[in-house]
């Protein structure tokens, strides 16, 4: 599974890159996904870099801050949890520089926002009246895909995830009665929107490719 979720933020790298080239404000849109997609894999849900207006960075700056977003989900994976978070100040230190307006009021508002962040998520002791039990085995309704969508997602064919399923891939699969699998979207790092919308971007740059001939994306 750490291996879908590594190719699934490697794929959101790229797609910045080739958007960077074609439409900078969708750049920024999924730069900032990529961004909180990282941070979530630490656990991590700060809601702050939607509000900072974070520029595009060009190519040297992008594969810098892509190895320390790796090296951090590579050590957060392994139980270093010390070395992960020694890469995530790297990491918010690469970021700060990459916004359009007073770099170090950045870096400290990303720093406040996650050590607030970390200090809402410590567990907190509560007394629950008997009124309240039923409460906790509510359960939150879940979004699934089909085998069929998360073969298209990931780049496989349908008997792959299939395969996959029965081998216990992908936590939370269940079959239907009527012998389908049906599988957690929570699992997979982007959302089917973010999936329609970078497929919708994906179309229009096949689209100028046919009209203009054989050319580079990085030419359009």
């Amino acid at each position: 599974m750490t291996r879908l979720i590594d190719q699934e933020q490697e794929n959101l790298w790229d797609s910045v890159q080739i958007l960077s080239q074609i439409n900078v404000e969708k750049a920024k849109s999924v730069f900032k996904v990529t961004i909180e997609k990282s941070l979530q894999q630490l656990g991590i849900t700060s809601p702050i870099f939607s509000t900072i207006p974070l520029s595009v960075p060009n190519t040297d700056r992008l594969s810098q801050l892509r190895r320390i977003e790796k090296k951090m989900r590579e050590a957060y994976a392994h139980q270093e949890k010390e070395k992960a978070y020694e890469y995530l100040v790297d990491y918010i230190e690469q970021l700060s520089q990459m916004a359009e307006d007073n770099p170090l009021a950045v870096r400290k508002k990303l720093l406040a926002s996650l050590l607030a962040e970390h200090h809402k998520r410590k567990p907190k002791k509560y007394r629950l009246s008997s009124s309240s039990a039923p409460l906790l085995s509510k359960q939150v309704a879940t979004a699934y895909y089909t085998t069929t969508e998360v073969a298209k997602k990931l780049g496989l064919s349908d008997q792959t995830i299939r395969r996959m399923c029965e081998k216990g891939k992908f936590p939370g699969a269940y079959k239907t009665d009527g012998g389908h699998w049906r599988i957690p979207q929570e699992i997979f790092i982007t959302t089917s929107e973010q999936d329609e919308r970078t497929e919708e971007v994906l179309k229009r740059i096949d689209i100028k490719n046919q009209k203009a001939g054989d050319v580079d994306e990085f030419d359009l």
